[in-house]
């Protein structure tokens, strides 16, 4: 029933409502995501676009349809609803995805095109099984290289034809003023998040960093994306105005960044087990995190919508990862910004079973994680609860071993 999907919701929720400051405006947020995944509110969604991964930009959906919905997948209960449909060893992101649109508890699909990106061979077969089950599905291409001026060109030319055929499909022609609109829109809800984020990584003490990720977040799941914006810049002035003093001290936890497979709720499996070995996750390199710090487009009153598309194919490779590209730029450079300028201790570098295009990654990130002294912590996991305490026991050490090597360090430099 579809009221064990709202119920893995509420659990989640009631674990990190106790992990801030007592923030007035918190708990708009948590009505706001609990709503959303009510049984009510699903049994009558009937969204017009789905957009089913993190790789299509959010600029070209919101230029043809005013309220898409971003299916992430991160839901135990769901993958259970695929179980028929996909094979276990399926990775558990596509295994959510695909229960969330094929269920006997609720129909998202009734009315709805899909537009899927192809960055793993888990969402080409799912593409196949969506349209052998009559649902409309516009698939999109990523190219594996994104180094050379022929290739963003291939990138733009394969968005556009994207947002062409979804416009068509929907019934909105594709116009410069609506892509212009959207992108001002993105815009401004990054900007808000970053201030947020910003804010709170530097009084860590205020909430957790899971909650600090939901709220960031629970954008994808707002009815009102202006009221969201509103709610948001009050918690962040709420958070401001309050002295330091008014919050926990921060304690001796090493602090880490996690890398390469995306934390999608409801599934905070990986934060919360950080928090309880002991570390403090200052943040995260993913394909959802980082959708939501991308630098602004430049826009002009007037143009095409192709000369944006290209202003965003310039801008894609440093700032965005995703598993699709031969060489994941965007997760490489983020790492480097934050080694930079974080006092990161340690690096945990998440990988979801059946999502090994990441580990093609690790090579590198070990490597740069060196030049800068960091050690680096490979945990490979899925969303079920069956190894938490084994992983615990080995997160433990690695947060121990952080904590002696930054004591080492203190008194060499003494």
């Amino acid at each position: 029933m579809s009221e064990k999907l709202n119920a893995e919701v509420r659990t989640v929720l009631e674990q990190l409502w106790h992990e801030h400051c007592g923030f007035a405006e918190i708990a708009w947020f948590f009505r706001e995501v609990d709503a959303f995944f009510g049984e009510e509110h699903l049994k009558n969604y009937h969204p017009e676009l789905i957009v089913l991964g993190e790789d299509y930009p959010p600029e070209l959906a919101l230029s043809v349809c005013d309220h898409p919905f971003l299916l992430l997948g991160g839901s135990l209960e769901t993958t259970h609803w695929s179980d028929a449909l996909l094979p276990r060893d399926a990775d558990p992101v596509s295994r959510s995805a695909c229960g969330y649109l094929l269920n006997d508890h609720f129909s998202l699909i009734e009315k709805a095109t899909v537009i899927l990106t192809l960055s793993n061979d888990n969402r080409r077969k799912l593409a196949g099984l969506l349209r052998a089950r009559g649902i409309d599905v516009i698939t999109v291409d990523l190219p594996p290289v994104f180094d050379t001026a022929s290739s963003q060109e291939a990138w733009a030319a394969e968005m556009l034809r994207v947002a062409d055929e979804a416009s068509e499909r929907l019934g909105k022609k594709l116009s410069y003023r609506r892509l212009f609109r959207a992108a001002e829109e993105a815009a401004r809800i990054r900007k808000v998040i970053t201030s947020f984020r910003m804010l709170t990584l530097n009084s860590p003490g205020c909430m957790s960093p899971a909650l600090r990720d939901l709220i960031a977040e629970s954008v994808f799941y707002a009815q009102d994306r202006a009221e969201w914006l509103e709610h948001l810049s009050r918690l962040t002035g709420e958070i401001a105005s309050r002295q330091q003093r008014y919050y926990p001290q921060p304690d001796d936890r090493p602090w880490v960044i996690t890398v390469g497979s995306p934390v999608i709720f409801p599934n905070e499996k990986l934060p919360m087990l950080l928090d309880a070995s002991g570390l403090y996750l200052a943040d995260r390199i993913d394909s959802l995190s980082m959708m939501t710090q991308k630098p602004a487009l430049k826009l002009r009153r007037f143009g095409k919508p192709e000369s944006l598309v290209r202003q965003m194919a310039q801008i894609i490779p440093g700032s965005e990862v995703s598993g699709a590209w031969t060489v994941n730029r965007g997760l490489l450079n983020s790492m480097e910004d934050r080694l930079r300028i974080l006092p990161v201790d340690g690096i945990v570098y998440h990988v979801l079973k059946g999502q090994i295009e990441y580990d093609f990654e690790l090579p590198e990130v070990e490597r740069m994680a060196a030049e800068y002294g960091v050690p680096v912590f490979r945990l490979e996991t899925d969303y079920q609860q069956q190894d938490v305490e084994q992983l615990r026991i080995r997160m433990e050490a690695f947060a121990e071993m952080l904590r002696q090597r930054s004591g080492e360090r203190m008194r060499i430099a003494q």
